[in-house]
C-alpha cells in the first residue's frame, strides 16, 4: 500500500498494544475525500489483526442502524454465552436475558469487556460519516469504558464530514485523539508511481518511464484514478501479451479510462447540483488550479464565495457542505490558519466548464 506509511505506522503501533493485551493510548479516525483509499487501509489493517490473533470486526453504519443492531453486531449473545464461565451458564441463561434495552450503552460496554478479556478486539467502521448520532454516541461512550478495562480499539473512517458528525456524538472523543486523527489525501508522485508499478512487476510486467510519467500526470495521484489506470493497463497487457508497457499502450487505453473518469465526474456534478452548490463549487475552484498541489486559505475561500453575492450565513453553509462532500476539505491536525485542499483537482475544471455552460447532463 504505497504512500500510506504514516497511517500504517500508527495502526501498527495500536495493533502491537492489542497483542500485548492492552488498549492503545487512543482510537483512530481516518478522514479524507472519497476515493483516497480509506477502505483499502481498513482492509489492510483487518488482515494484519487476524494474522496477529486479534479479532477484527469490519462493519458499516448500515449494520448498526439502531442500538440493538449495534449490540448484535459487536457483541452477539451467542458469542458471549460461549465466553462465560461454565458456572454462570445456568439453565435460565438464554438470549432473552442478554437482550439489552434500546439506548443502553452500559450493556454494550459490559458485553465488549467480556469479549475483549478473552481476546483483543478491533472494530473497524467504514463510512462512519453516515453513522446515526444516537448509535454513535452509544458506541463512543462504550469504547471509552471498554478501553479502560480490556484491550480494545475503535477505528473510524469517513469523508471530511466525519468530524461534524462526531461532534454530535461526543466532542471530547474527537479532541482527545491527538495522533489518532489522520488525513488520507492524494498520493505523492513517488507513491503513485509505486502503486502503478508494483502490481505489474509482481507479474513480470514493466512499464516504461515515458508511459508511467503520462499516467501519473493524468491521474493527478488520486488513488481511485490510479486504480482505473492500473486496471486498464493490466487488461492491455492481457490483450496484447506485452511484458513491457509503453506510452503507446497508455495511449491505447486513454479513451477507456477517460470514459470512466467522466462518469465519475458526472456523479459529482449531479451531487453538487442537487445541493444547489454548483455556483459555489465553481467560485472556489481557481485558487486550487494554480498548480497540482495548490491549497487555499480560509480567506480565499470566503472571498470566492462572497463573489457569488450570498450573505455570510449562506457562505458558511456552502463552505461546510463543500467540505462535507470532500470537494474541498481541511486535513485534520492543522494549526491556524486553516488551509483547504482540493478533493480532486481535475474535477474543478469540469465543474467550472459545466457551470459556465449553464447545464449539467442528467442522463
Amino acid at each position: 500500500m504505497p504512500g500510506r506509511e504514516e497511517h500504517r505506522a500508527v495502526l501498527s503501533l495500536c495493533l502491537a498494544d492489542l497483542v500485548a493485551g492492552q488498549s492503545p493510548p487512543h482510537n483512530v479516525v481516518l478522514i479524507g475525500p472519497r476515493g483516497n483509499g480509506k477502505t483499502a487501509l481498513l482492509n489492510w489493517f483487518k488482515r494484519e489483526c487476524r494474522r496477529s490473533n486479534v479479532d477484527a470486526v469490519a462493519s458499516t453504519p448500515r449494520d448498526m442502524a439502531d442500538v440493538p443492531m449495534l449490540i448484535a453486531e459487536l457483541a452477539p449473545p451467542s458469542r458471549l454465552m460461549r465466553l462465560l464461565p461454565r458456572k454462570v451458564g445456568v439453565p435460565t441463561l438464554g438470549s432473552a436475558e442478554w437482550e439489552a434495552p434500546a439506548g443502553a450503552p452500559a450493556s454494550l460496554a459490559r458485553r465488549l469487556i467480556t469479549r475483549c478479556r478473552k481476546r483483543p478486539l478491533a472494530v473497524l467502521l467504514d463510512e462512519a460519516h453516515t453513522l446515526d448520532a444516537a448509535v454513535g454516541g452509544t458506541l463512543l461512550n462504550a469504547s471509552q469504558q471498554v478501553r479502560s478495562e480490556a484491550p480494545f480499539l475503535l477505528v473510524l473512517a469517513g469523508t471530511p464530514g466525519l468530524p461534524a458528525q462526531l461532534a454530535k456524538m461526543d466532542a471530547t472523543f474527537w479532541n482527545r485523539l491527538g495522533s489518532g486523527r489522520l488525513g488520507v489525501d492524494r498520493l505523492t508522485e513517488a507513491a503513485a508511481r509505486q502503486a502503478l508499478q508494483e502490481p505489474l512487476r509482481r507479474h513480470g510486467v514493466h512499464i516504461t518511464e515515458d508511459g508511467l510519467g503520462k499516467v501519473v500526470e493524468e491521474c493527478q495521484r488520486y488513488p481511485y484514478f490510479v486504480q482505473l489506470w492500473g486496471e486498464a493497463l493490466w487488461q492491455q497487457r492481457l490483450t496484447t501479451g506485452a511484458t513491457t508497457l509503453t506510452d503507446g499502450h497508455v495511449d491505447a487505453v486513454r479513451g477507456q479510462v477517460a470514459a470512466r473518469v467522466a462518469e465519475y465526474y458526472q456523479d459529482h456534478l449531479r451531487e453538487l447540483e442537487a445541493g444547489g452548490l454548483l455556483e459555489a463549487a465553481a467560485a472556489v475552484a481557481p485558487p486550487f488550479q494554480r498548480h497540482a498541489d495548490a491549497t487555499a486559505t480560509d480567506h480565499e475561500i470566503d472571498a470566492a464565495l462572497a463573489s457569488t453575492g450570498v450573505n455570510a450565513a449562506a457562505r458558511l453553509a456552502a463552505k461546510e457542505e463543500l467540505n462535507r462532500l470532500g470537494y474541498i476539505w481541511r486535513p485534520p491536525g492543522q494549526p491556524p490558519p486553516i488551509t483547504w485542499c482540493a478533493g480532486i483537482p481535475s474535477l474543478m475544471t469540469h465543474v467550472r466548464r459545466h457551470h459556465a455552460s449553464g447545464s449539467v447532463e442528467t442522463s
